[in-house]
């Protein structure tokens, strides 16, 4: 299996296909596998580098009393880079990953060609908008954790940002192992590094193209980080996929297929940042 030691951590990651290359980010909690679906089509014409975020699949998971944030996570991904000497990219997050995924392109401005951003859960936009929190707050999930563990952390993640079926589908599904394993100190650092994360001053700066994914029956928060971003990013095009909620996002859709070949292809997208 590969690693790159990446920031202090191990990291695992996998590379498909030929071309420009396109990195996968995937969502909380969660790890590489749920690009399987996409990944066929996408590597048809990049090479597609997918990698476990710290605390995340095969990676290692930092000491409890590591720093967990959105810097850390952009440090990290810029350390794999350059582990693997990729210089330009194009960045493909969702949810989570999404995250870092901006918060390299405001890092690194110079290294980041594209960005596709499905639904990423900015929960420090509301210091500055009126977004819709569902009501997560990351002090709440730190009680959970400690009173009731992993398994109830995770309901009520879940069930602030996703419908109810969705919600109680998703700690039942083959992922459930995956979920429950995740240690206490990387559930609740998600949350609170997604409360500390507010890019607003730095959107206007995003120059990229960027294609906003979103699913027509997502939970209203994820639709309102998607206005904040639509509004001030000056190069975004949102995608509304019709019949599809979070976490069906990655589902390869002939609408998102489509949308996503033409955005990667074309010419605009491929001139990227004039930034260093």
């Amino acid at each position: 299996m590969p690693f790159v030691q990446a920031n202090g951590i191990n990291t695992y990651y996998e590379i498909t296909g030929h071309g420009e290359p396109l990195v996968l980010l995937h969502n909380d909690a969660m790890s590489l596998r749920v690009w399987r679906h996409l990944l066929p089509h996408l590597a048809a014409e990049h090479q597609v580098i997918a990698y476990d975020r710290r605390g995340h699949g095969n990676s290692g998971i930092p000491p409890r009393d590591a720093p967990y944030s959105v810097k850390v996570l952009v440090k990290d991904l810029r350390a794999l880079l350059d582990g693997l000497e990729i210089a330009t990219i194009d960045l493909f997050g969702c949810s989570g990953g999404a995250i870092t995924a901006l918060g390299f392109a405001l890092a690194y401005p110079g290294r980041a060609r594209r960005l596709i951003l499905a639904e990423p859960p900015i929960l420090g936009f509301q210091r500055d908008h009126p977004i819709d929190t569902g009501g997560l707050k990351g002090e709440t999930i730190a009680r959970i954790l400690e009173e009731d563990g992993v398994a109830a952390a995770l309901d009520y993640w879940f069930r602030c940002v996703l419908p109810p079926p969705s919600a109680t589908a998703l700690l039942r599904s083959r992922h459930r192992s995956l979920l429950l394993s995740r240690p206490p100190w990387i559930i609740e650092g998600i949350v609170r590094s997604a409360e500390a994360f507010n890019p607003t001053t730095g959107l206007a700066n995003v120059r990229q193209p960027t294609l906003l994914v979103q699913g027509q029956k997502s939970h209203q928060h994820f639709s309102s980080v998607m206005d904040v971003l639509a509004a001030r990013l000056p190069n975004a095009h949102r995608l509304v996929l019709s019949g599809i909620q979070h976490t069906t996002l990655l589902k390869p859709s002939r609408a998102l297929l489509s949308a996503l070949q033409t955005f990667l292809r074309s010419e605009e997208s491929s001139r990227g940042s004039a930034d260093p």
